[in-house]
Order: C-alpha cells, then sequence, then structure tokens
C-alpha cells in the first residue's frame, strides 16, 4: 500500500508522534508511507524511515490511502490524490460536526471513547485506530535513588489548559504541606512560534524541576526514576504520557480522559472523573501512603497497557486498510446503523 499522511508541521507532539511511529512499522512491513506537512523537512525529535514532501505535493502524488487529523490541512485532504481519504479523530473539538458531516472522508478514532462518539453522535461508522506505545522506547529501568523524597511526574504543557497541569500544580501544592519530601518533575519541549517557556508560567513553593527537550532515547530512564505519573487532561483521545508511563512501570493517577482504554481505577491506575485539585490529592495521597497499592498499580498497569502497541495498531489497520481498497469507492460511504 501507498500510504500518505498530512500534517501541518512535524514538531513534539503527540498527534505527531503517533504518524511516525505507524509509518515506521508500516514501512518495515513492505508499505509506503510518506508525511506530506508545510516545508517537506524531516523530524529532528524521532527518527522516520519514510520519505518526507511539501505538503503541497499530496495533491500531485498518488497514494491509495490519504490520512489527516488537523483541521488546518483539511483542504489538502480534500484535493489528495488518493483512493481513499480519512480523518483520524484524535479528540472532542467543536469541528468534528463539520468534518464528519463530510462524506468525502472514512472516519477513524484513537481511542474507544472517540469511536463510539463518532458512532452515537455523528451516526458513522469509525475505523478503530486505538493506541499505542513504543515499548523500544518506553520500558522499566532500574535508576539510582540517593534519597527517600516522593518523586512526581507531570507533563508541563501548562499553556494547553485541557492538559490541566494547572490544576495537578495546586493538588501537588495541597500535600506539600504534609509531605514535604515531594519533588516535583515536569517535561515538556518548547514548540509553535514564539515558542513557549512553561517553566515561568508555574508558581509554586514546591521544589520544582522541570526539564526541557529531552531525548527520546533517554524518556524510559527519565520516566522510571519517578514514584507517580499524573495527568488531569479533558477531551483528550489517547493520553501518551499516561501509557508511556505505564510502560515504563510508573503508577499512574489520572483523569478518565484518554484513558479509557487502559486505565481502569484500583486496577491499572487510580482515575478521577472530575478534575477538582483537591480530589487530585486525595488519589494521588492514597499512592504515597501505600507502597504495596503503587507497585500493584505499576505492575497491573504495566501488563495492560502490553496490549496497545504501535506494531498491534498497525496489524489491526493494515487489514482494516486492504478491506477498505478492495470494497472500491462505496467505501467512503459508509453508515453506522442507528
Amino acid at each position: 500500500m501507498n500510504i500518505a499522511a498530512i500534517l501541518p508541521h512535524l514538531e513534539l507532539f503527540g498527534g505527531v508522534r503517533r504518524y511516525i511511529e505507524i509509518g515506521n512499522i508500516f514501512i518495515e512491513k513492505g508499505h509506503t508511507f510518506r508525511i506530506y506537512h508545510s516545508d517537506g523537512s524531516r523530524p529532528t525529535w524521532l527518527e522516520f524511515f519514510g520519505e518526507t514532501r511539501p505538503v503541497e505535493w499530496v495533491t500531485l502524488e498518488e497514494n491509495e490511502i490519504a490520512i489527516s487529523s488537523d483541521y488546518s490541512v483539511l483542504h489538502y485532504l480534500e484535493r489528495a490524490n488518493s483512493v481513499k481519504k480519512i480523518f483520524y479523530c484524535l479528540l472532542e473539538h467543536k469541528n468534528n460536526r463539520k468534518v464528519c458531516a463530510n462524506r468525502k472522508f472514512l472516519i477513524m478514532g484513537n481511542s474507544s471513547v472517540i469511536c463510539e462518539m463518532v458512532r452515537r453522535k455523528y451516526k458513522r461508522e469509525c475505523i478503530e485506530g486505538i493506541g499505542g506505545v513504543n515499548p523500544e522506547l518506553f520500558h522499566p529501568l532500574e535508576t539510582k535513588r540517593e534519597s527517600r523524597d516522593i518523586r512526581i511526574l507531570c507533563y508541563g504543557r501548562i499553556y494547553k489548559k485541557r492538559k490541566g497541569v494547572d490544576k495537578i500544580v495546586k493538588a501537588i501544592e495541597l500535600l506539600y504541606k504534609r509531605y514535604p519530601s515531594i519533588r516535583f518533575l515536569l517535561f515538556d519541549t518548547p514548540v509553535g512560534s514564539p515558542k513557549l517557556d512553561a517553566l515561568k508560567m508555574i508558581k509554586t513553593k514546591v521544589p520544582l524541576t522541570f526539564y526541557t527537550g529531552l531525548p527520546q532515547e533517554k524518556m524510559a530512564e527519565f520516566y522510571s526514576q519517578a514514584d507517580i505519573f499524573v495527568s488531569a487532561e479533558k477531551r483528550a483521545g489517547w493520553s501518551n504520557p499516561c501509557a508511556e508511563a505505564m510502560a515504563c512501570k510508573v503508577p499512574v493517577v489520572c483523569s478518565s480522559s484518554g484513558t479509557r482504554d487502559f486505565a481502569i481505577d484500583e486496577d491499572t491506575a487510580l482515575v478521577f472523573r472530575f478534575r477538582y485539585p483537591s480530589i487530585i490529592a486525595k488519589k494521588i495521597r492514597k499512592l504515597i501512603e501505600n507502597k504495596e497499592l503503587r507497585k500493584y498499580i505499576a505492575e497491573r498497569g504495566y501488563r495492560k497497557i502490553q496490549e496497545y502497541t504501535w506494531s498491534n495498531l498497525v496489524d489491526n489497520l493494515e487489514k482494516e486498510f486492504t478491506n477498505l481498497l478492495k470494497k472500491g469507492d462505496s467505501g467512503n460511504f459508509r453508515y453506522c446503523p442507528e
């Protein structure tokens, strides 16, 4: 198969990771996978085995499957020279209605929640593109501990309100009064233009270390040093950071957004429904005070997330895309039963 991914850029975002990861595996399986984006440059933060092209070329080069998940480049998806055109829905968004009403596109979801939303709300069938995580990059590692600090890790993109970092900061402040051994760790890579400095946006008295620009080959070591990983997203489809933490055998405290496929409360994670700092703090405290529970949650989470590797996802998509191409043009006009 010849597959095209249409993106606005190749900066370090979860959606971009998705295409690079599945693209590499499609290529390893003998398919062609090209990424078309703004200037056609190659990604600098994660190796990509395929070719990159300026986005305009997607209207000229022939591909069997064209995929995009960004609303800003949908006009290129519409004009792509391809047999099948798929919108990959990665999160709940106000623009979903407009996209799902466009019968030129097939719809694919990155989580069971997104797929259910598409079927229920828009009466469309939804390809299940659920997952994933790369166990070669994210896996448990032994790390040296020189103190008894409680290390709590969080993804630090605070200027994206739906990530809920501000709520986690408040939750940690509540806990710090009782547990002064808490050490707060955050990570992110500045992206966009201008590149915002997230550290300057965080005001707290809790001892905090903010890591930026960590190389991908160091991420497993970085995650593995944490005692607890916390996420408080909303409107997410699939939470890459939570999946990565689980793959590194770190116990996770998280919202249900973006995690319902793999985060089961009191089993594979501690899950909260409402993103109030006091509720988040209560869940974290439970893990701080119960070392055996931390071990249990970490082990159960690790086992569960192994079901959602990028390789498993590509195996499923390979079958789905092959069937779509066999159906001919009618495959672009599929409806979901009431």
